[in-house]
């Protein structure tokens, strides 16, 4: 293992633990455009978001 986050970088929300598959986070593929991480990703059965971080922060905060 290279590194590891004290948190989680995706989590479900209050409003996509209650549905068919609850408490549930998962990332459906990411990409790296302009120095920033987009990561696509659901929660629950129902909810999809993206989240986007820049790419150096998130490797200092993997390597710290």
């Amino acid at each position: 293992m290279i590194g590891c986050l004290d948190e989680p970088l995706i989590e479900p929300t209050e409003k996509g633990t209650r549905r068919y598959v609850p408490n549930v986070a998962y990332s459906c593929g990411a990409m790296i455009h302009n120095g920033r991480l987009y990561l696509p990703f659901a929660t629950s059965d129902m909810i999809t978001r993206i989240a986007m971080v820049s790419l150096d922060s998130l490797l200092n905060r993997l390597i710290k």
